[in-house]
């Protein structure tokens, strides 16, 4: 009835406070862990696709210098961060953003190569052929 004046179990209701801090506690606890964990995948995630990026260049440099010439186009994915680009020598980077550093994928070729690789995100596509004095040139 209403109005007849009685109240809700007390502890009840008391048991639901508890319950919801319990669970306001555990995810405030959670939260951060789950943060951290997303974090360090995308980093992982990127540092990988960096470093598939320089060897399918440098694969590509490879098979151009020992048929002795020609050109082609590869695809790569560029991943965000992308800082610099270093190609010289027999040397290929990618510098990647990381927190507050920069790390580097680096990949070797037989021959000598210079250029550039692009710095923005997403898929490119690399052209990469040799020159009349034997380098390699990628960009």
């Amino acid at each position: 009835m209403k109005g007849d004046g009685k109240q809700g179990n007390p502890r009840t209701a008391q048991a639901g406070v508890e319950y919801l801090l319990i669970m306001a506690l555990l995810l405030v606890m959670v939260t951060p862990i789950f943060i951290y964990a997303m974090d360090m995948s995308s980093i992982s995630v990127r540092t990988s696709r960096s470093r598939q990026t320089v060897e399918s260049i440098a694969i590509a440099a490879d098979n151009i210098c020992g048929m002795g010439g020609g050109s082609d186009a590869i695809g790569v994915y560029i991943p965000y961060g992308a800082e610099y680009s270093y190609i010289k020598q027999r040397t290929i980077k990618l510098g990647l953003r990381i927190g507050d550093g920069v790390g580097e994928a680096i990949a070797m070729t037989r021959c000598n190569v210079s250029g550039q690789i692009p710095l923005d995100e997403g898929y490119a596509s690399v052209p990469v052929r040799m020159l009349q004095n034997g380098t390699i040139l990628v960009g």
